[in-house]
């Protein structure tokens, strides 16, 4: 990335800064979508391996559907992510130039993984179904699962690592250039982790949801409280804190003479004290008077 003078780059957020926000609200769309195709059309996933392949077998088109959708909104938030990755690089000269093709490695291999996969459980659903009803039981089924290639799952599993060390780099850079607050940058983190280690079963896609839908708020300018002041110059800032913002918005209360302020200096009697030590005292001027008598 060729560097820019300052002016440009808050020329270029500002430009894409909406296309950047639509990409991010369009990612948490599409991926609702996946979902709700998921539950409404396939259903619950079947017990057995012998339901499940039944069941893919039943609704092929709507598994190719929700797998349009997961690509589509895989690819915007590579977008998202993208821009907000080119402003924390312009903060930041330490950001790792590995995260950049990573970005690009990480939908892109989660689509053809996500579609070898599909074909193969289709293939294989396929072969079960067609063959005879006698032999169609849960051992051959488990039999079938088994046997497929590995490939599919080796591409997928590629792509996963590589989404998830761009959520945490882009999360961790952007949080240090003061473009995210510290909690948006923990969030961000804890997505990319939970996409390795799903340690929260189903909490994974509720939580990216709501990390992606926040920072198109934050693409357009809409974050409760105000952006970080990175935002506006094209430097590394820290976000301020909560306590931060009250203090300033405190500081910007106070009228001009609030009566917190100290009291002015009395000069008026200063300034009498001051021709009180100077004026002679009238005791002094009397013993005058009685030594020249």
């Amino acid at each position: 990335m060729l560097p820019v003078r300052p002016d440009e780059q808050l020329e270029w957020e500002a430009r894409w800064a909406p296309r950047a926000a639509a990409a991010a609200f369009g990612a948490g769309l599409f991926t609702i979508a996946s979902l709700a195709i998921q539950i409404a059309v396939i259903g619950q996933p079947a017990n057995d391996d012998r339901g499940a392949l039944l069941r893919i077998d039943d609704n092929a088109a709507p598994l190719y559907g929700s797998l349009v959708t997961q690509v589509v909104s895989l690819l915007l938030l590579a977008a998202a992510l993208l821009y907000l990755l080119r402003a924390t690089m312009a903060r930041r000269a330490e950001v790792p130039r590995l995260v950049l093709p990573l970005l690009a490695l990480g939908p892109l291999l989660l689509a053809v993984g996500g579609l070898l996969t599909q074909i193969d459980l289709a293939d294989i659903a396929d072969r079960f179904v067609e063959s005879r009803p006698q032999t169609q039981t849960n051992m051959r089924a488990e039999r079938l699962l088994e046997d497929r290639s590995l490939a599919s799952g080796i591409v997928a599993s590629a792509g996963t690592f590589c989404l998830a060390v761009s959520f945490v780099f882009v999360s961790l850079n952007a949080m240090r250039a003061g473009l995210l607050s510290r909690f948006m940058g923990i969030i961000g983190i804890f997505v990319g982790a939970l996409l390795v280690l799903p340690l929260v079963p189903g909490g994974q896609s509720l939580i990216q949801l709501y990390w992606i839908v926040a920072l198109g708020l934050l693409f357009l300018g809409r974050w409760p409280g105000a952006r970080g002041p990175a935002w506006e110059t094209v430097e590394a800032i820290p976000w301020p804190s909560a306590q931060q913002r009250r203090d300033e918005v405190a500081a910007s209360a106070l009228p001009a003479d609030d009566p917190r302020d100290p009291p002015p200096a009395p000069v008026e009697a200063d300034e009498a004290r001051e021709e009180g030590e100077a004026r002679p005292h009238p005791v002094s001027r009397k013993r005058k008077r009685k030594r020249r008598r």
